[in-house]
């Protein structure tokens, strides 16, 4: 018997579920971003005043924020979003107070995009968590719906999971339903340089986590001679794959959830090896990205990308000439859990230039709306041309170990620069 059949009484169409919206309403999406009920939603003429609430706002997302009835908000932007110019409404939240923001404005409406169910009624995420357990089994109004879009392609990842019963209805997806949109990621062509680096920040026996951009989990990926790592991250890439199979992670000196992976989102090219796998632990956001879960690991090390850095140690991940390019994620958390821990190292990872060498991610001040991690929290960064250590560090010595590793074509401008802050 198929699920459908076994729980026929719960089970709608995808035109009926988009019915369930009202005018007026507010709808939230989890993550991966439930597309096809949002395309259903879009497609409705006879909306007014709806806001739509997405952690990450992809193609479903862009094309509700084309009805004039309903108004788009999201703390990340993506690659899809802004190449349709659609305009969403950024919310500055970061992803631990995800699940705190939905607690607060409990909207009516909620779908999330999930695994088929078993027959003994178990609903496992599919490939993310993050806060979606917030908006299926948390506190809601009397009048809310929650939404299961099930998607036959999702993993069954171990760890956090739902019941049938959590759900008022469920919507099946076919079995070639389209696998959720993520940003592109390039390689960086100094990719040697930041894996030596790390290589010298990331010892044998440490708990890892990368964001996701030109350097962090593909430089990652390459530490294979490193033995018993372990991983608390919050995206799993392929780069993490990799690094397993390596034989350098065993999660055997981990200290919090000793023994398995940790991570609150599953990238697609990672569905293979999550799906049904013990060695992996889907876990929500509350507390994967809890900078005290974070801090209890043994010697965690926190890798992340950064746009640019500025002589004080200011970073900013998210904005580009003063304009919002993409969110904070979790980068925040996880640069506050090493903050708590004596051991924990956090790294920001960049080139030195951008616009083929002409622009450098090394400024004199980072813009006062464009600060991601302040210079309290800033630890260590790297480019290709080395290391600055800039935790324990005076101004001055922030600024000085900076320029060293800025590009050579810039440094003498940086320098003049520091001088008229009084950096130097």
């Amino acid at each position: 018997m198929s699920w459908t059949d076994r729980f026929a009484s719960r089970v709608v169409t995808m035109h009926e579920a988009a019915a369930l919206v009202r005018p007026g309403d507010r709808v939230m999406g989890g993550l991966p971003e439930p597309t096809a009920f949002l395309e259903a939603v879009a497609a409705r003429d006879d909306l007014h005043g709806v806001e739509l609430y997405l952690g990450a706002p992809r193609v479903g997302a862009v094309a509700a924020a084309a009805n004039p009835g309903i108004t788009v908000f999201a703390p990340f932007l993506t690659e899809v979003a802004r190449r349709a110019g659609v305009r969403i409404e950024v919310l500055p939240v970061h992803f631990h107070g995800w699940a705190p923001f939905i607690r607060r404005w409990e909207p009516r409406v909620r779908a999330v995009l999930v695994a088929e169910p078993t027959a003994d009624g178990i609903v496992y995420p599919g490939s993310t968590v993050a806060a979606d357990d917030e908006l299926v089994a948390g506190s809601r109004p009397d009048d809310a719906v929650v939404i299961g879009v099930v998607d036959p392609n999702q993993p069954r990842v171990p760890g956090h999971t739902y019941r049938v019963e959590d759900f008022d209805v469920l919507v099946p997806l076919p079995a070639d339903a389209a696998r959720p949109v993520y940003d592109s990621r390039k390689v960086s062509p100094h990719l040697d340089a930041f894996v030596g680096a790390l290589d010298e920040l990331i010892p044998d026996g440490s708990t890892i986590q990368a964001g996701i951009g030109a350097v962090p989990d593909v430089a990652l990926a390459k530490l294979t001679h490193k033995r018993d790592l372990g991983i608390h991250t919050e995206v799993f890439a392929k780069g993490f794959v990799d690094l397993i199979e390596s034989g350098a992670v065993s999660n055997a000196s981990k200290t919090n959830f000793p023994g398995v992976t940790v991570c609150t989102i599953c990238l697609p090219e990672t569905y293979g090896y999550v799906h049904e796998n013990p060695a992996v632990r889907l876990e929500r956001s509350a507390l994967v990205l809890d900078p005290r879960e974070i801090a209890k690991n043994r010697s965690m090390r926190c890798v992340n990308a950064a746009l640019q850095v500025d002589l004080f140690g200011q970073g900013n991940a998210e904005m580009i000439d003063g304009v919002q390019y993409s969110g904070v994620g979790g980068q925040l958390d996880f640069l506050r859990g090493c903050g708590l821990a004596d051991d924990a190292l956090s790294i920001l990872a960049l080139e030195s230039t951008t616009a083929g060498g002409a622009v450098s991610r090394i400024v004199p001040r980072v813009e006062p709306n464009a600060v991601t991690g302040t210079r309290y929290d800033t630890q260590v960064v790297v480019t290709e041309f080395g290391i600055a250590w800039l935790r324990d560090a005076s101004m001055r010595q922030k600024a000085e170990r900076l320029i060293a590793i800025a590009h050579p074509d810039h440094r003498e401008r940086l320098r003049d620069e520091a001088k008229r802050s009084g950096l130097l």
